[in-house]
């Protein structure tokens, strides 16, 4: 089954090119899309990677409010809404590969499963604190820190916290770790609380809910895994919002196929990255990654200082 919907996808995704035209090449949306499945799940920013990936990569204008001399305010809505959008093939990512949990939280509302009713109950009290305070200050942050030197900071500051964190996280401590089915609605609520961080561009989803989880007591390998399934929401509804919000820039700038391919590449990457960072960080825990973050601010910086 899986197969014959990726096949359909390839093939509905080549063949498609209804709406208006595209400002992503289909190269550029396959590197945007496994660009988005690979960061979405590590712990190092995928919206900070794409945009460095737009700007240095594929050296496309910055989409900040101060570039409309380049680009349209609606090409730039365009290009922010669609790398919100092809998020929806990590969820996808996300469904296929805790399909077990999914079904658990399906017989939860049938009244046949208390674990998978209280997972619902503590992923939507995860993503309240986001829900409520994203739609406010979502337009701002996008108009003002989706650049590349917002982005190096916030690299840097949360590979310091990871670093950090992961200093405290001994395995004699680790033992005492719980599992997911052990969270309260406060700890959810926190879990919740370090996801806003995310808002800012560079700091990551993840790194900011798999050390929320830490925080609240959760194993390194529960931690990741809570991170994911509340990923899985938080996408869910970002895609919805995101897509309302911008449908007329979309529809002017963007074909179906640019859109299809970028989730389907997103969604085969995302299952890489997912299955690898569970083993990884279960061993390893985040200071690689927190140091390739700040490595990788380190030279974004210094790029930034020298065309500047």
């Amino acid at each position: 089954m899986k197969k014959f919907l990726l096949t359909l996808t390839i093939v509905m995704a080549l063949s498609t090119n209804s709406w208006g035209k595209d400002i992503f090449t289909t190269k550029e949306s396959i590197i945007f899309g496994i660009t988005q499945g690979m960061t979405e799940f590590l712990p190092i920013s995928s919206t900070g990677h794409l945009i460095l990936v737009d700007q240095f990569l594929l050296q496309h204008e910055p989409s900040s409010s101060d570039d409309t001399s380049s680009l349209t305010t609606l090409k730039i809505q365009a290009k922010n809404a669609y790398f919100v959008i092809i998020q929806f093939g990590s969820m996808l990512a996300v469904l296929f590969l805790y399909k077990r949990r999914f079904v658990d939280m399906f017989l939860s509302l049938l009244g046949h499963n208390y674990h998978g009713r209280n997972l619902i109950f503590n992923l939507i009290t995860s993503f309240l604190p986001a829900a409520i305070i994203g739609p406010f200050i979502g337009g701002w942050l996008q108009k003002t820190l989706y650049h590349s030197f917002p982005v190096a900071i916030a690299l840097i500051i949360g590979g310091v916290i990871m670093i950090r964190i992961e200093k405290s996280y001994s395995k004699k401590r680790a033992k005492s770790y719980g599992k997911i089915d052990n969270l309260t609605f406060a700890k959810s609520f926190s879990i919740g609380l370090w996801q806003c961080l995310a808002f800012v561009p560079g700091t990551s989803r993840s790194m900011a809910t798999i050390v929320g989880g830490y925080q609240c007591g959760l194993r390194r390998s529960e931690a990741a895994e809570y991170s994911f399934l509340l990923g899985f929401v938080t996408l869910s509804a970002a895609t919805i919002y995101e897509f309302i919000k911008g449908f007329n820039a979309i529809f002017l700038y963007f074909s179906v196929r640019t859109f299809l391919l970028g989730i389907f590449t997103a969604c085969l990457s995302s299952m890489v990255a997912i299955k690898f960072l569970i083993s990884f960080i279960a061993r390893n825990g985040m200071v690689s990654f927190g140091w390739y973050r700040i490595v990788l601010a380190i030279l974004v910086l210094c790029s930034f200082l020298r065309s500047h």
